[in-house]
């Protein structure tokens, strides 16, 4: 098959490690105590290990539980990386939770990856790769650092000089209220951090459902809506267990206030939900696309308005997110990218007649996961999937836009 005329670029892959092994996940209250300093590397709390996110993750990785260990975590990552068809993966780090005093907590961290373990795969991968590979393939550092750090500034410079692409958030899981002025400062600061150009912002919107919060209340700072039916399924949760209500005015703000210093957003998954299909999305879990489709729709880099939005369609190749794909290609089409959330499942949603029964095969053979785990490389699969739902769309080429 030829080479395509772009460079095939996935923005959105995860990489994790368990550390050792970690005490309960302490509650979230003012006057918590400090645990032991975790490694430098990363880790997971106990919940996050025995959780069903993590479970599903390996299942569709083929990896046994009772198997699992860092070493196995990190080469099944460089693996998948080294034999998918991508020229560039941009893996992503995860910076612990910090208190909103300015207090690094890895405790209170689901899971937690630093920037350094991503620049230890970048170096791995590439010395696995053939010389003349080299300078056209490889990982890409997706770089994390907590707003609220004292020293994020310094922090941001230090993973630009060592050729950060961009900077994740997950504020839930980080517990980074994007009402608080120290975002509206960072954003900022971001908009000219890579030598006067944009160190763009990848911002998960939308309920997480994959990396879970210690504090059930910051559930919510990923949202940039917050509807009636919110209010009312929120009025139901127990008192422990009840979402934030967002400040939807500071979190507005302070997106604007990158974005009109030249900053870039890239939107997460379009903002969509996970379960819920279009016809019930208003009823049955929160939604954000709508606000999406209004700041892409902004924000194109045009009429002289200063700022740059994108929204990722990672992780939307699943059964039930099938029925956005319609809304989807209604998008601007120079603002979206194709992206996994590897390690997210994906779905072969067009398979036909010749791999079903192939599939059928398999099952009556006692393949039982060949009924939902594609065959393959799941990299590409999400990528072929995307390219037969959205075929010649710009979305394969944006990224160049950017990195």
């Amino acid at each position: 098959m030829p080479e395509p005329p772009y460079l095939r670029i996935d923005t959105h892959v995860h990489v994790a490690l368990l550390g050792p092994e970690p005490p309960p996940t302490r509650p979230v209250t003012a006057n918590a105590p400090f645990m032991e300093p975790q490694p430098e590397r990363g880790g997971m709390t106990l919940e996050m290990r025995h959780s069903a996110p993590l479970a599903v993750f390996l299942f569709y990785n083929k990896i046994e539980p009772h198997e699992l260990s860092d070493t196995l975590l990190r080469q099944r990552s460089l693996d998948n990386i080294a034999h998918s068809s991508f020229n560039y993966v941009v893996c992503l780090a995860l910076d612990a939770v910090y208190s909103p005093a300015g207090e690094r907590r890895p405790e209170l961290s689901s899971m937690w990856v630093s920037n350094e373990y991503v620049l230890e795969l970048a170096a791995e991968l590439k010395a696995m790769l053939p010389p003349e590979e080299q300078s056209r393939r490889g990982i890409l550092l997706g770089a994390s650092v907590h707003p609220y750090a004292p020293n994020f500034r310094e922090r941001v410079t230090w993973c630009v000089d060592h050729g950060a692409v961009l900077l994740k958030w997950l504020p839930s899981a980080q517990q980074i209220n994007l009402a608080d002025d120290r975002v509206g400062a960072a954003l900022e600061f971001l908009a000219t951090a890579r030598q006067g150009r944009p160190l763009p912002v990848l911002l998960h919107v939308g309920t997480e459902l994959a990396i879970l919060t210690t504090d059930p209340k910051t559930t919510s700072y990923d949202f940039l809506s917050w509807s009636t039916w919110d209010r009312f399924w929120n009025r139901l949760r127990p008192s422990e267990a009840r979402w934030a209500t967002p400040d939807l005015t500071g979190v507005r703000r302070n997106l604007d206030r990158g974005l009109n210093a030249g900053g870039c957003l890239i939107l997460a998954h379009c903002g969509l939900p996970y379960f819920a299909p279009n016809f019930f999305k208003k009823w049955l879990e929160h939604s954000d696309f709508k606000v999406v489709r209004e700041y892409l729709e902004r924000h194109r880099g045009t009429d002289g308005i200063r700022g740059k939005c994108f929204a990722d369609v990672s992780a939307v190749v699943t059964p039930f997110r099938k029925s956005y794909f319609d809304d989807i290609r209604k998008l601007p089409p120079g603002s979206v990218l194709a992206a996994s959330d590897f390690p997210v499942p994906v779905f072969e949603l067009s398979a036909d007649l010749g791999e079903n029964l192939e599939d059928l095969g398999a099952i009556l053979n006692g393949e039982f996961e060949r009924i939902i785990v594609p065959e393959g490389n799941l990299l590409d699969v999400n990528w072929r999937e995307l390219q037969h739902a959205f075929p010649g769309h710009p979305m394969f080429e944006n990224a160049s836009q950017i990195i």
